[in-house]
């Protein structure tokens, strides 16, 4: 099954769908907005990347699609039909996998081997040995008899992820995943998850590192503040009017953008003493740019035409200063 996401039929192949969902907590005497009426469907075979600064709203997203708590209000279905009945869990929480914070629920005691038979028994899956060696063999796991707390931080992951994707769920939730990967691990991630979802598997993947999800997730949701702020295609989150940046350092005063560069203004770069900015859409632009500022360019004392980075992109969805994504914990690139 192709993992990129398809436009015809909205309804077909629709594995999960959250309808208004709205979650709060109590804090100190005052009340948080987790969720605010947030919607999210997910179809089989997907790859999504799910974007948002700390206390954003994505740990609670999880929470509500696990049945680790309930939402509010709102709606969870799970192949089209209501997940819970009076009150009480769905069988569908067989069918899911998680990863929460770069771990899982793994027995440090057990090996991993041992903890990925009981978490088939867990779920009423058939546990099967040639899996659990096919996937060791795919994540670099070489020792499946070790108990856990024996494993370096990452194979202590690889065998959270093993014990997560063990009884071939149709969902499976990734939060951090390459906490303590190196680079080849975070390699044989990203080839499992792409067999996964040519398998079917849906994959709902939580990161810090907007590099990995920008390779690997042909679909992106940001959620900030409870609310989301972007879902749709990797290129549509990328791609927008403005793809270059032009940065210089002058001492003298920026000139106005021509009248054929419409309403830009020129920014402070940050970082940048002295240093201004202003967004173009490609180099054809900037070199008509370059060519009518040669004198005052040929001034400055630096020059750059840059690409403008993903990390920017995601700070304009979220509507974020790069001062204010750094308190409140954005990703980086």
């Amino acid at each position: 099954m192709d993992p990129e996401r398809s436009t015809n039929d909205t309804t077909a192949g629709l594995l999960l769908q959250l309808q208004q969902a709205s979650k709060h907590y109590t804090r100190g005497g005052g009340s948080v907005q987790a969720l605010d009426q947030f919607d999210l469907e997910l179809k089989a075979g997907e790859v999504i990347g799910l974007l948002g600064p700390n206390g954003s709203g994505k740990t609670t997203l999880v929470k509500i699609l696990t049945g680790l708590c309930d939402a509010d209000q709102g709606e969870l279905r799970w192949r089209k039909d209501p997940a819970r009945a009076a009150g009480q869990p769905g069988p569908h929480l067989r069918e899911i996998g998680v990863l929460l914070e770069g771990r899982g629920a793994a027995y440090e005691r057990l090996t991993t081997l041992e903890n990925a038979r009981y978490f088939c028994e867990l779920r009423e899956q058939r546990f099967s040995l040639d899996r659990c060696r096919q996937m060791a063999d795919l994540l670099g796991l070489s020792d499946l008899d070790t108990p856990i707390r024996q494993l370096s931080t990452g194979n202590k992951l690889r065998a959270a992820l093993i014990g997560a994707l063990i009884h071939r769920p149709a969902l499976v939730l990734l939060d951090e995943p390459t906490l303590g990967l190196d680079l080849e691990g975070v390699e044989r991630l990203h080839a499992l998850v792409h067999q996964g979802a040519a398998e079917g598997q849906t994959f709902l993947i939580g990161s810090h590192d907007l590099h990995f999800i920008e390779r690997l997730c042909p679909r992106i949701v940001c959620i900030h503040r409870g609310r989301k702020r972007f879902d749709g295609a990797r290129e549509a989150f990328v791609h927008q009017d403005y793809r270059y940046r032009l940065v210089v350092r002058s001492e003298q005063a920026c000139p106005p953008p021509p009248e054929w560069l419409g309403p830009r203004d020129w920014q402070a770069a940050p970082g940048e003493a002295g240093g201004w900015s202003l967004p173009l859409r490609d180099p054809p632009e900037a070199a008509r740019l370059m060519a009518e500022w040669a004198a005052w360019l040929g001034r400055c004392s630096a020059l750059q035409l840059r690409a403008i980075e993903l990390r920017e992109h995601y700070l304009e969805h979220l509507g974020l200063s790069a001062t204010e994504a750094s308190i409140e914990g954005a990703p980086t690139p």
